[in-house]
Protein backbone atom coordinates (compact mmCIF):
# COMPACT_ATOMS: atom_id res chain seq x y z
CA UNK A 1 0.00 0.00 0.00
CA UNK A 2 2.94 2.08 1.31
CA UNK A 3 4.34 1.43 -2.47
CA UNK A 4 0.85 2.24 -4.13
CA UNK A 5 0.94 5.65 -2.43
CA UNK A 6 4.37 6.53 -3.22
CA UNK A 7 3.68 5.97 -6.68
CA UNK A 8 0.63 7.95 -6.99
CA UNK A 9 2.52 11.14 -5.95
CA UNK A 10 5.05 10.58 -8.37
CA UNK A 11 2.72 10.62 -11.15
CA UNK A 12 0.97 13.74 -10.08
CA UNK A 13 1.74 16.66 -12.40
CA UNK A 14 4.41 18.84 -10.19
CA UNK A 15 3.22 22.44 -9.43
CA UNK A 16 5.75 25.08 -9.04
CA UNK A 17 6.12 26.49 -6.03
CA UNK A 18 4.41 30.42 -5.73
CA UNK A 19 6.34 32.61 -4.03
CA UNK A 20 4.62 36.19 -2.97
CA UNK A 21 5.36 39.29 -4.84
CA UNK A 22 6.93 41.56 -2.86
CA UNK A 23 4.82 44.80 -1.71
CA UNK A 24 5.61 47.91 -3.52
CA UNK A 25 7.01 50.80 -1.77
CA UNK A 26 5.36 54.20 -2.25
CA UNK A 27 6.65 57.27 -1.72
CA UNK A 28 6.16 60.93 -3.14
CA UNK A 29 9.37 61.38 -4.41
CA UNK A 30 12.31 58.98 -5.71
CA UNK A 31 15.46 60.54 -6.29
CA UNK A 32 17.38 58.11 -8.08
CA UNK A 33 21.45 58.33 -7.42
CA UNK A 34 23.66 59.18 -4.47
CA UNK A 35 25.76 62.32 -5.26
CA UNK A 36 26.10 65.89 -4.16
CA UNK A 37 22.88 66.89 -6.66
CA UNK A 38 20.54 64.14 -5.17
CA UNK A 39 21.66 64.44 -1.91
CA UNK A 40 21.07 68.04 -1.38
CA UNK A 41 17.72 68.06 -3.04
CA UNK A 42 16.39 64.85 -0.58
CA UNK A 43 17.62 66.90 2.40
CA UNK A 44 15.77 69.91 1.07
CA UNK A 45 12.52 68.72 0.30
CA UNK A 46 12.54 66.89 3.92
CA UNK A 47 13.63 69.79 5.95
CA UNK A 48 10.17 71.33 6.29
CA UNK A 49 7.90 70.93 8.85
CA UNK A 50 5.02 68.66 6.66
CA UNK A 51 7.68 66.76 4.32
CA UNK A 52 6.73 64.84 1.05
CA UNK A 53 8.14 60.78 2.02
CA UNK A 54 11.32 60.73 -0.07
CA UNK A 55 13.13 58.30 -1.00
CA UNK A 56 17.00 57.70 -2.49
CA UNK A 57 17.49 55.15 -4.34
CA UNK A 58 21.22 54.12 -5.15
CA UNK A 59 23.19 50.82 -4.35
CA UNK A 60 26.36 53.49 -3.42
CA UNK A 61 24.67 55.41 -0.81
CA UNK A 62 27.18 54.29 1.29
CA UNK A 63 29.94 54.81 -0.57
CA UNK A 64 32.71 57.98 -0.30
CA UNK A 65 32.54 60.61 -3.01
CA UNK A 66 35.48 60.82 -5.30
CA UNK A 67 35.35 63.88 -7.86
CA UNK A 68 37.58 66.90 -5.63
CA UNK A 69 34.91 70.17 -6.19
CA UNK A 70 36.10 73.59 -5.95
CA UNK A 71 34.06 77.34 -5.91
CA UNK A 72 33.79 80.85 -5.85
CA UNK A 73 33.68 81.55 -2.14
CA UNK A 74 31.12 83.92 -3.34
CA UNK A 75 28.49 81.57 -4.62
CA UNK A 76 29.15 79.41 -2.06
CA UNK A 77 28.71 82.21 0.70
CA UNK A 78 25.33 82.51 -0.90
CA UNK A 79 24.20 78.48 -0.95
CA UNK A 80 25.17 78.05 2.32
CA UNK A 81 22.89 81.38 3.63
CA UNK A 82 20.04 80.05 1.32
CA UNK A 83 20.23 76.31 2.53
CA UNK A 84 20.44 77.68 5.91
CA UNK A 85 17.05 79.52 5.53
CA UNK A 86 15.52 76.08 4.74
CA UNK A 87 16.94 74.15 7.44
CA UNK A 88 19.92 72.81 5.92
CA UNK A 89 23.16 73.60 8.12
CA UNK A 90 26.55 73.83 8.11
CA UNK A 91 27.34 74.20 4.53
CA UNK A 92 29.38 76.84 4.89
CA UNK A 93 31.41 75.08 7.61
CA UNK A 94 31.27 71.16 7.44
CA UNK A 95 30.83 71.72 3.81
CA UNK A 96 34.54 73.56 2.94
CA UNK A 97 37.95 72.20 3.57
CA UNK A 98 39.68 75.02 2.50
CA UNK A 99 39.79 78.34 1.82
CA UNK A 100 42.67 81.06 -0.69
CA UNK A 101 41.65 84.60 0.12
CA UNK A 102 43.27 84.86 -3.89
CA UNK A 103 43.11 82.79 -6.96
CA UNK A 104 46.37 83.01 -9.28
CA UNK A 105 46.90 82.26 -13.39
CA UNK A 106 49.33 82.14 -15.58
CA UNK A 107 49.22 82.92 -18.96
CA UNK A 108 52.44 84.35 -20.05
CA UNK A 109 55.80 82.18 -20.55
CA UNK A 110 58.62 83.77 -18.23
CA UNK A 111 58.92 83.91 -14.57
CA UNK A 112 56.21 83.47 -11.99
CA UNK A 113 56.72 87.91 -10.99
CA UNK A 114 55.84 88.45 -14.61
CA UNK A 115 53.56 85.77 -15.72
CA UNK A 116 51.02 85.64 -12.92
CA UNK A 117 47.98 87.27 -12.81
CA UNK A 118 45.87 87.69 -9.40
CA UNK A 119 41.94 87.56 -10.04
CA UNK A 120 41.39 88.72 -6.72
CA UNK A 121 38.32 86.37 -5.80
CA UNK A 122 38.65 84.33 -2.97
CA UNK A 123 38.15 80.24 -3.76
CA UNK A 124 37.58 76.95 -1.67
CA UNK A 125 37.89 73.19 -2.26
CA UNK A 126 34.58 71.60 -0.96
CA UNK A 127 34.85 68.82 2.02
CA UNK A 128 33.30 65.55 0.17
CA UNK A 129 33.23 64.27 3.75
CA UNK A 130 31.34 67.24 5.63
CA UNK A 131 28.97 68.09 2.87
CA UNK A 132 27.68 64.67 2.57
CA UNK A 133 27.18 64.64 6.15
CA UNK A 134 25.31 67.97 5.96
CA UNK A 135 23.29 66.08 4.02
CA UNK A 136 23.11 62.92 5.86
CA UNK A 137 23.13 64.01 9.31
CA UNK A 138 19.54 63.11 10.92
CA UNK A 139 18.19 62.56 7.66
CA UNK A 140 14.20 62.07 6.93
CA UNK A 141 14.27 60.65 4.05
CA UNK A 142 14.78 56.38 3.03
CA UNK A 143 16.77 54.89 1.75
CA UNK A 144 17.00 52.05 -0.85
CA UNK A 145 20.97 50.64 -1.33
CA UNK A 146 19.82 49.19 -4.51
CA UNK A 147 19.91 50.56 -8.44
CA UNK A 148 17.99 50.56 -10.77
CA UNK A 149 18.10 48.21 -13.85
CA UNK A 150 16.20 50.47 -16.86
CA UNK A 151 17.51 51.59 -19.35
CA UNK A 152 16.13 54.42 -22.30
CA UNK A 153 16.18 54.34 -25.74
CA UNK A 154 13.71 56.51 -26.70
CA UNK A 155 11.69 59.37 -24.34
CA UNK A 156 9.29 56.81 -21.53
CA UNK A 157 10.94 54.02 -23.24
CA UNK A 158 12.88 51.47 -21.66
CA UNK A 159 14.62 48.20 -22.98
CA UNK A 160 12.99 46.13 -20.57
CA UNK A 161 9.11 46.76 -20.26
CA UNK A 162 8.69 45.34 -16.47
CA UNK A 163 11.57 47.53 -15.73
CA UNK A 164 9.74 50.69 -15.41
CA UNK A 165 5.96 50.72 -15.61
CA UNK A 166 3.68 53.98 -15.73
CA UNK A 167 -0.19 54.53 -14.55
CA UNK A 168 -1.79 57.37 -14.05
CA UNK A 169 -0.37 57.73 -10.44
CA UNK A 170 2.80 56.71 -9.96
CA UNK A 171 5.89 55.27 -11.70
CA UNK A 172 7.21 51.83 -10.66
CA UNK A 173 10.43 50.10 -11.09
CA UNK A 174 11.99 46.94 -10.36
CA UNK A 175 15.40 47.38 -9.11
CA UNK A 176 18.62 45.55 -8.92
CA UNK A 177 17.92 43.55 -5.21
CA UNK A 178 14.49 42.49 -6.57
CA UNK A 179 12.50 45.40 -4.47
CA UNK A 180 9.54 47.16 -6.35
CA UNK A 181 9.45 50.57 -5.41
CA UNK A 182 7.07 53.79 -7.18
CA UNK A 183 6.80 57.12 -6.30
CA UNK A 184 4.74 60.19 -7.70
CA UNK A 185 7.50 62.41 -9.22
CA UNK A 186 10.92 60.81 -10.32
CA UNK A 187 14.29 62.17 -10.43
CA UNK A 188 17.10 61.21 -12.03
CA UNK A 189 20.53 62.81 -10.22
CA UNK A 190 22.35 59.75 -11.78
CA UNK A 191 25.07 61.96 -13.51
CA UNK A 192 26.05 62.95 -17.55
CA UNK A 193 25.77 59.05 -18.36
CA UNK A 194 22.54 58.30 -17.12
CA UNK A 195 20.35 55.56 -18.31
CA UNK A 196 16.91 56.80 -16.94
CA UNK A 197 16.64 59.62 -19.03
CA UNK A 198 18.14 60.74 -22.25
CA UNK A 199 19.60 64.09 -23.55
CA UNK A 200 20.00 65.03 -27.33
CA UNK A 201 22.88 65.98 -29.06
CA UNK A 202 25.12 63.73 -27.01
CA UNK A 203 27.42 63.49 -30.41
CA UNK A 204 28.10 67.45 -29.96
CA UNK A 205 29.46 67.53 -26.48
CA UNK A 206 33.03 68.55 -25.75
CA UNK A 207 34.88 66.26 -22.65
CA UNK A 208 36.66 67.73 -19.96
CA UNK A 209 39.49 65.52 -18.87
CA UNK A 210 41.71 65.94 -15.73
CA UNK A 211 43.87 63.67 -14.15
CA UNK A 212 44.87 64.68 -10.54
CA UNK A 213 46.56 63.64 -7.68
CA UNK A 214 46.94 64.98 -4.10
CA UNK A 215 50.36 64.08 -2.60
CA UNK A 216 53.56 65.39 -0.91
CA UNK A 217 56.29 67.19 -2.15
CA UNK A 218 60.02 67.39 -2.04
CA UNK A 219 63.11 68.93 -4.16
CA UNK A 220 64.94 72.50 -4.63
CA UNK A 221 62.05 74.07 -6.12
CA UNK A 222 59.69 73.26 -2.50
CA UNK A 223 60.20 76.35 0.12
CA UNK A 224 57.85 77.31 2.73
CA UNK A 225 55.86 79.97 0.84
CA UNK A 226 55.54 78.17 -2.32
CA UNK A 227 55.80 74.97 -4.34
CA UNK A 228 57.77 75.45 -7.54
CA UNK A 229 55.88 78.46 -8.99
CA UNK A 230 53.01 78.45 -7.18
CA UNK A 231 52.08 80.85 -3.77
CA UNK A 232 51.04 78.47 -1.34
CA UNK A 233 48.48 81.32 0.06
CA UNK A 234 46.70 81.31 -3.02
CA UNK A 235 44.84 78.91 -5.31
CA UNK A 236 45.68 78.51 -9.32
CA UNK A 237 43.41 78.05 -11.42
CA UNK A 238 44.45 78.20 -14.82
CA UNK A 239 48.66 77.44 -15.55
CA UNK A 240 48.67 77.35 -19.28
CA UNK A 241 52.15 77.78 -19.65
CA UNK A 242 54.31 75.25 -22.50
CA UNK A 243 58.44 76.08 -21.42
CA UNK A 244 58.78 73.22 -19.64
CA UNK A 245 57.61 70.66 -22.53
CA UNK A 246 59.49 68.86 -24.36
CA UNK A 247 56.71 68.46 -26.82
CA UNK A 248 55.90 71.92 -27.45
CA UNK A 249 53.73 70.81 -30.47
CA UNK A 250 51.39 68.44 -29.82
CA UNK A 251 50.53 70.36 -26.20
CA UNK A 252 50.18 73.33 -28.30
CA UNK A 253 47.58 71.68 -30.44
CA UNK A 254 46.21 69.86 -27.51
CA UNK A 255 46.42 72.03 -24.76
CA UNK A 256 46.26 71.24 -21.08
CA UNK A 257 46.56 73.87 -17.83
CA UNK A 258 47.32 73.11 -14.12
CA UNK A 259 45.25 73.67 -11.47
CA UNK A 260 46.87 73.63 -8.30
CA UNK A 261 44.93 73.81 -4.68
CA UNK A 262 47.70 74.12 -2.09
CA UNK A 263 46.71 72.32 1.84
CA UNK A 264 47.85 71.64 5.24
CA UNK A 265 51.18 70.44 5.62
CA UNK A 266 51.72 66.55 6.84
CA UNK A 267 54.19 66.08 9.62
CA UNK A 268 55.75 69.66 7.67
CA UNK A 269 55.75 68.00 3.95
CA UNK A 270 53.47 70.21 2.17
CA UNK A 271 50.64 68.75 0.79
CA UNK A 272 49.28 69.85 -2.41
CA UNK A 273 46.40 69.06 -5.31
CA UNK A 274 47.35 68.82 -8.69
CA UNK A 275 45.34 68.50 -11.40
CA UNK A 276 46.38 68.57 -15.19
CA UNK A 277 43.44 69.29 -17.14
CA UNK A 278 42.03 69.95 -20.64
CA UNK A 279 39.29 72.30 -20.23
CA UNK A 280 37.27 71.18 -23.08
CA UNK A 281 37.92 68.71 -26.21
CA UNK A 282 36.23 66.54 -28.81
CA UNK A 283 37.41 63.59 -28.76
CA UNK A 284 39.36 63.92 -25.48
CA UNK A 285 42.23 64.41 -24.14
CA UNK A 286 44.35 61.35 -22.92
CA UNK A 287 44.30 60.84 -18.93
CA UNK A 288 48.10 59.32 -19.49
CA UNK A 289 48.80 62.29 -21.69
CA UNK A 290 47.55 64.37 -18.47
CA UNK A 291 49.22 62.33 -15.89
CA UNK A 292 52.53 62.67 -18.01
CA UNK A 293 52.48 66.61 -18.54
CA UNK A 294 51.33 66.34 -14.82
CA UNK A 295 54.91 65.12 -13.69
CA UNK A 296 57.00 66.92 -16.38
CA UNK A 297 55.40 70.33 -15.46
CA UNK A 298 56.41 69.67 -12.18
CA UNK A 299 59.95 68.44 -12.89
CA UNK A 300 60.58 71.73 -14.88
CA UNK A 301 60.01 73.88 -11.63
CA UNK A 302 62.15 71.80 -9.28
CA UNK A 303 59.26 69.88 -8.00
CA UNK A 304 59.14 66.42 -7.07
CA UNK A 305 55.86 63.72 -6.03
CA UNK A 306 56.95 61.87 -2.79
CA UNK A 307 54.00 60.35 -1.27
CA UNK A 308 50.53 59.69 -3.49
CA UNK A 309 47.33 59.71 -1.01
CA UNK A 310 45.19 60.09 -3.77
CA UNK A 311 44.68 59.89 -7.77
CA UNK A 312 41.43 61.68 -9.32
CA UNK A 313 40.24 60.92 -13.30
CA UNK A 314 37.68 63.61 -13.90
CA UNK A 315 35.41 62.85 -16.95
CA UNK A 316 32.80 65.59 -17.74
CA UNK A 317 30.84 65.67 -20.69
CA UNK A 318 29.83 69.33 -21.53
CA UNK A 319 27.72 70.73 -24.23
CA UNK A 320 25.08 69.43 -25.86
CA UNK A 321 21.29 69.75 -24.92
CA UNK A 322 19.31 69.61 -21.80
CA UNK A 323 16.95 66.85 -20.84
CA UNK A 324 14.72 65.96 -24.05
CA UNK A 325 11.08 67.44 -23.35
CA UNK A 326 8.77 64.61 -23.37
CA UNK A 327 9.67 62.61 -20.43
CA UNK A 328 7.85 61.68 -17.49
CA UNK A 329 11.18 61.39 -15.36
CA UNK A 330 13.04 64.85 -14.35
CA UNK A 331 16.84 64.70 -15.04
CA UNK A 332 18.74 67.43 -12.27
CA UNK A 333 22.69 67.83 -12.05
CA UNK A 334 24.93 66.39 -14.86
CA UNK A 335 21.96 64.15 -16.15
CA UNK A 336 19.76 67.09 -16.93
CA UNK A 337 22.62 69.31 -18.53
CA UNK A 338 23.12 71.66 -15.76
CA UNK A 339 27.34 71.35 -16.37
CA UNK A 340 28.92 74.52 -17.28
CA UNK A 341 29.29 74.22 -20.78
CA UNK A 342 31.82 76.26 -21.09
CA UNK A 343 34.02 75.56 -17.96
CA UNK A 344 32.56 72.44 -16.17
CA UNK A 345 31.47 74.36 -13.55
CA UNK A 346 28.66 72.26 -11.66
CA UNK A 347 28.11 71.75 -8.15
CA UNK A 348 27.23 75.30 -7.30
CA UNK A 349 24.75 75.10 -10.21
CA UNK A 350 23.55 72.12 -9.41
CA UNK A 351 23.00 73.01 -5.58
CA UNK A 352 21.36 76.05 -5.89
CA UNK A 353 18.92 74.88 -8.69
CA UNK A 354 18.05 72.38 -6.29
CA UNK A 355 16.20 74.85 -4.13
CA UNK A 356 13.71 75.98 -7.14
CA UNK A 357 13.74 72.21 -8.10
CA UNK A 358 12.52 71.57 -4.52
CA UNK A 359 9.43 74.45 -4.08
CA UNK A 360 8.96 72.80 -7.71
CA UNK A 361 8.36 69.71 -6.47
CA UNK A 362 6.61 70.69 -2.93
CA UNK A 363 3.95 72.45 -5.31
CA UNK A 364 3.56 69.91 -7.61
CA UNK A 365 2.26 67.63 -4.83
CA UNK A 366 0.17 70.65 -3.23
CA UNK A 367 -1.66 70.74 -6.66
CA UNK A 368 -2.14 67.11 -6.84
CA UNK A 369 -1.03 67.11 -10.68
CA UNK A 370 -0.44 63.71 -12.39
CA UNK A 371 3.22 62.35 -12.93
CA UNK A 372 3.36 63.27 -16.19
CA UNK A 373 2.25 66.78 -15.39
CA UNK A 374 4.77 67.59 -12.25
CA UNK A 375 7.50 66.72 -14.71
CA UNK A 376 5.90 68.65 -16.92
CA UNK A 377 6.05 71.58 -14.49
CA UNK A 378 9.17 70.96 -12.85
CA UNK A 379 11.22 70.68 -15.64
CA UNK A 380 8.96 74.30 -16.54
CA UNK A 381 10.41 75.83 -13.79
CA UNK A 382 14.10 74.99 -14.10
CA UNK A 383 14.89 75.55 -18.11
CA UNK A 384 12.74 78.85 -18.24
CA UNK A 385 13.30 80.65 -22.01
CA UNK A 386 15.67 82.91 -20.53
CA UNK A 387 17.80 80.26 -18.73
CA UNK A 388 17.85 78.26 -21.84
CA UNK A 389 19.02 81.56 -23.54
CA UNK A 390 22.10 81.84 -21.29
CA UNK A 391 23.20 78.31 -21.69
CA UNK A 392 23.34 78.15 -25.37
CA UNK A 393 25.21 81.71 -25.13
CA UNK A 394 27.86 79.04 -22.88
CA UNK A 395 27.56 76.49 -25.51
CA UNK A 396 29.06 78.69 -27.83
CA UNK A 397 31.61 79.65 -25.89
CA UNK A 398 33.08 75.73 -24.89
CA UNK A 399 31.94 75.49 -29.14
CA UNK A 400 34.69 78.62 -29.33
CA UNK A 401 37.35 76.73 -26.90
CA UNK A 402 37.20 73.82 -28.62
CA UNK A 403 38.30 75.38 -31.73
CA UNK A 404 41.67 77.25 -30.42
CA UNK A 405 45.45 76.21 -29.65
CA UNK A 406 46.98 77.08 -26.61
CA UNK A 407 48.18 80.84 -27.66
CA UNK A 408 44.35 80.98 -28.37
CA UNK A 409 42.97 79.60 -25.26
CA UNK A 410 45.97 81.88 -23.54
CA UNK A 411 44.34 84.89 -25.39
CA UNK A 412 40.94 83.83 -24.49
CA UNK A 413 41.79 83.89 -20.33
CA UNK A 414 43.89 86.71 -20.29
CA UNK A 415 41.41 89.07 -21.73
CA UNK A 416 38.24 87.13 -19.73
CA UNK A 417 40.06 88.08 -16.33
CA UNK A 418 40.40 91.67 -17.50
CA UNK A 419 36.63 92.13 -17.47
CA UNK A 420 34.96 93.57 -14.85
CA UNK A 421 34.30 91.38 -11.68
CA UNK A 422 30.58 91.06 -12.10
CA UNK A 423 30.98 90.11 -15.67
CA UNK A 424 33.42 87.53 -15.49
CA UNK A 425 32.22 86.05 -12.63
CA UNK A 426 28.43 86.09 -14.19
CA UNK A 427 29.63 84.01 -16.76
CA UNK A 428 31.01 81.41 -14.85
CA UNK A 429 28.23 81.38 -12.83
CA UNK A 430 25.00 81.71 -15.06
CA UNK A 431 22.50 80.20 -13.10
CA UNK A 432 19.73 82.56 -12.08
CA UNK A 433 20.12 81.72 -8.21
CA UNK A 434 24.10 82.69 -8.22
CA UNK A 435 25.74 85.74 -7.85
CA UNK A 436 26.38 88.20 -10.39
CA UNK A 437 24.38 85.89 -12.78
CA UNK A 438 22.47 89.45 -13.61
CA UNK A 439 25.47 90.34 -15.71
CA UNK A 440 24.24 87.43 -18.10
CA UNK A 441 20.39 87.53 -17.08
CA UNK A 442 18.82 88.97 -20.68
CA UNK A 443 19.82 88.99 -24.49
CA UNK A 444 21.44 92.89 -24.30
CA UNK A 445 23.25 91.94 -21.24
CA UNK A 446 25.24 89.05 -22.84
CA UNK A 447 25.35 91.22 -26.38
CA UNK A 448 27.19 93.80 -24.27
CA UNK A 449 29.24 91.50 -22.27
CA UNK A 450 30.49 89.69 -25.73
CA UNK A 451 31.26 92.88 -27.24
CA UNK A 452 33.65 94.19 -24.50
CA UNK A 453 34.80 90.60 -24.20
CA UNK A 454 35.94 91.36 -27.53
CA UNK A 455 38.26 94.50 -26.57
CA UNK A 456 39.85 92.69 -24.31
CA UNK A 457 41.76 89.94 -26.01
CA UNK A 458 44.33 89.74 -28.26
CA UNK A 459 43.34 90.85 -32.09
CA UNK A 460 44.34 87.39 -33.42
CA UNK A 461 41.89 85.64 -30.73
CA UNK A 462 38.92 88.23 -31.60
CA UNK A 463 39.37 87.53 -35.41
CA UNK A 464 39.28 83.56 -34.52
CA UNK A 465 36.15 84.62 -32.19
CA UNK A 466 34.48 86.47 -35.09
CA UNK A 467 34.91 84.26 -37.69
CA UNK A 468 33.43 81.53 -35.35
CA UNK A 469 30.19 83.26 -34.77
CA UNK A 470 29.64 83.78 -38.43
CA UNK A 471 30.10 80.16 -38.67
CA UNK A 472 28.04 78.99 -35.72
CA UNK A 473 25.52 81.29 -36.54
CA UNK A 474 25.09 79.42 -40.04
CA UNK A 475 25.01 76.15 -38.47
CA UNK A 476 22.36 77.39 -35.55
CA UNK A 477 20.25 80.19 -34.82
CA UNK A 478 20.91 79.50 -31.02
CA UNK A 479 23.59 82.02 -30.34
CA UNK A 480 21.54 84.81 -32.68
CA UNK A 481 18.77 84.51 -30.45
CA UNK A 482 20.93 84.77 -27.18
CA UNK A 483 22.37 87.65 -27.88
CA UNK A 484 19.60 89.74 -30.16
CA UNK A 485 15.97 89.83 -29.70
CA UNK A 486 15.63 87.93 -32.79
CA UNK A 487 13.67 84.62 -32.74
CA UNK A 488 13.42 85.01 -29.09
CA UNK A 489 10.44 82.15 -28.95
CA UNK A 490 12.51 78.75 -27.10
CA UNK A 491 9.96 76.04 -27.36
CA UNK A 492 8.93 75.62 -23.48
CA UNK A 493 8.48 72.23 -21.89
CA UNK A 494 5.02 73.11 -20.79
CA UNK A 495 4.03 73.67 -24.61
CA UNK A 496 6.24 70.58 -26.42
CA UNK A 497 2.75 68.67 -26.62
CA UNK A 498 4.12 65.32 -25.28
CA UNK A 499 2.78 64.28 -22.30
CA UNK A 500 -0.85 64.52 -22.78
CA UNK A 501 -2.34 61.65 -22.22
CA UNK A 502 0.90 59.14 -21.58
CA UNK A 503 0.22 56.91 -18.93
CA UNK A 504 1.06 53.14 -19.40
CA UNK A 505 -0.03 53.83 -22.83
CA UNK A 506 0.24 50.74 -25.34
CA UNK A 507 2.41 48.26 -24.59
CA UNK A 508 2.38 46.01 -27.35
CA UNK A 509 3.24 49.27 -29.45
CA UNK A 510 5.79 50.20 -26.87
CA UNK A 511 7.76 46.82 -26.78
CA UNK A 512 7.72 46.96 -31.09
CA UNK A 513 9.16 50.30 -30.64
CA UNK A 514 11.99 49.09 -28.47
CA UNK A 515 12.44 45.91 -31.00
CA UNK A 516 12.76 48.35 -34.02
CA UNK A 517 14.81 50.78 -32.14
CA UNK A 518 17.43 47.94 -31.39
CA UNK A 519 16.90 46.96 -35.36
CA UNK A 520 18.03 49.91 -35.97
CA UNK A 521 21.12 50.72 -34.46
CA UNK A 522 22.34 47.36 -36.07
CA UNK A 523 20.87 48.53 -39.65
CA UNK A 524 22.41 50.69 -42.44
CA UNK A 525 22.29 54.22 -41.68
CA UNK A 526 22.12 52.91 -38.05
CA UNK A 527 19.67 55.38 -35.22
CA UNK A 528 21.11 56.68 -31.98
Amino acid sequence: MLLLLLLLCALQPSVPLSLPTPPTKNYDVLIFGSGPTSLSLASLLTSSSSPPTVAIVSKDFSKPWIPNYGAWETEWSTISNSYDSKNVKNLSTLGVDHRWPDTSCYFNEGPPSESRVNVGASYIRVSRAGLKECFTDNKKYSVVEENHVARCVAPNVYEDGEAVVFDGEFTSFKLSGGTSISGKIIIDGTGAESTLTLRDKRENEGYQIAYGVEASVKGEGVGEDRVGDYERDKMTLFDYRIENFKEKDKVTNQPTFMYVMPLKSVNNSPRIFFEETSLVARPGVSFRACKSRLHERLKGMGVEVDEVFEEEFCYIPMGGEVARKGQRIVAVGAAGGLVHPSTGYQICRSLSCNLIVAEAIKEALDLKLKPDESAEFIYDKIWTEEQIKVRNFAVFGGEFLMTQNVEGLKGFFSGFFKLPYPMWHGFLAQWRTLPNSESHENWWRRMFFGVTFLTKIPPKTGLNMAKEIVLYTFKTKDLIQSVTPLFSGVEKFKESGRFRGETEGDVACKSEAREMIEESKGGEGGGR
